[in-house]
């Protein structure tokens, strides 16, 4: 006889998706930003295996987690996001409707910033499954494709890593009531869906 769903089990749409610089020797995180048109967090644990071998047979199996490779897609280039994410500057110059704004992508130096993830999706019973990850670092810095053979939005996803920070990788929490959520605002409340 089929099992049933406790609350939160069944999720669909990805409704929210935030990002904030993490120090990873101070464990504490700066202002979380939203990403403006957040389409994708895919997380995908990778695990060390090994298997024993006696008499001509398998007898014990290992498997570890040590990581998790992450993408993460957005549509567009949300600029708040990739100072977090890609380390980059920006400088805004001019006024409206004649601004100017100047992308610096860095390299050499200290490498990339580390950076933690929050994502939020829907329930089909009316609550919310928020997924995060504490310690992320991008494999290198975003592609950007101008396309000329369609006519379409470009769009931008991005490979990194999440390591654990204390042992633990992920942690997801549902909430059965979407109204009991309240989306981080500062790098405490950030914490805090790690460690409350």
């Amino acid at each position: 006889m089929p099992g049933t769903h406790s609350f939160g089990e069944v999720s669909y749409t990805l409704t929210d998706l935030l990002v904030a610089r993490y120090d990873f020797t101070a464990g504490t995180y700066g202002t979380p930003v939203a990403l403006a048109d957040g389409q994708m967090l895919k997380i995908e644990h990778e695990a060390d295996n090994d298997q024993l071998r006696g008499y001509g047979q398998k007898t014990r199996l290992l498997t570890v987690t040590v990581g998790a490779k992450i993408t993460l897609g957005q549509g567009g280039v949300d600029m708040a996001a990739m100072v977090i994410i890609a380390g980059v500057s920006t400088a805004t110059s001019g006024t409206a409707p004649n601004r100017v704004r100047s992308v610096d992508f860095p390299a050499g130096g200290a490498g990339l910033p580390y950076w933690g993830v929050i994502g939020v999706a829907a329930t089909d019973d009316g609550g919310y499954a928020v997924v995060g990850l504490q310690a992320c670092k991008l494999n290198s810095q975003p592609v950007f494709t101008l396309d000329g053979n369609e006519n379409k939005f470009n769009l931008s996803e991005t490979e990194g890593y999440a390591v654990p920070v204390n042992s633990k990788l992920t942690r997801i929490k549902f909430y059965e009531t979407a109204s009991t959520f309240t989306a981080p605002t500062s790098g405490a409340t950030f914490l805090a869906h790690f460690t409350g």
